[in-house]
């Protein structure tokens, strides 16, 4: 499977789970996550995908730490859903051997920037999701049993090949 269409199966994983999430249960904090949301975990996938777009589109660098925090992706899973499916329709305009500069964040005054691929920043961004997807199924699997997942939600690829050949 390739970075685009690997990113459009999580981005489908994701708005199955949103579209059966009411937004009490989107909102609600858990002890799992110190009191955090599921909706603040999408957010945090989702606007790791948004970075990634604007910094395509608009100057060829990159920088996940400029993130809007918008707060109506925590809260509302219906105006989240709508956003992941805008990123993956641009998805297919993406083209894995642009190049394109990372801007650091380290905590110090000095950002710099890195030379990346778009193929690599797509890896990083999938990556950074299936993570988020992992913790997401946690607070899912403690609090909301009555959400149906996709069985490899937030599992990746390589561990999902490694269980296969146990199998066998």
């Amino acid at each position: 499977m390739q970075a685009i269409s690997a990113l459009l199966t999580v981005t489908e994983q994701i708005n199955h789970v949103l579209s059966q999430l009411e937004p009490h249960e989107y909102r609600r904090q858990l002890p799992e996550f110190e009191g955090n949301t599921l909706g603040m975990h999408f957010r945090h996938i989702l606007e790791f995908f948004q970075c990634l777009e604007k910094g395509l589109a608009e100057s060829g660098t990159v920088d996940y730490a400029s993130r809007e925090r918008n707060l109506l992706y925590e809260d509302n899973p219906g105006i989240a859903a709508a956003a992941f499916l805008a990123f993956s329709e641009a998805l297919p305009e993406f083209v894995i051997s642009g190049r394109v500069d990372v801007r650091a964040e380290f905590g110090g005054l000095e950002r710099p920037s890195y030379p990346s691929t778009v193929g690599r920043e797509l890896l990083f961004v999938y990556d950074h999701a299936i993570h988020h997807l992992a913790i997401i199924k946690i607070g899912l699997l403690c609090h909301f049993p009555h959400i149906r997942t996709d069985k490899d939600l937030g599992v990746s690829p390589s561990t999902i090949k490694a269980r296969k050949s146990q199998k066998s």
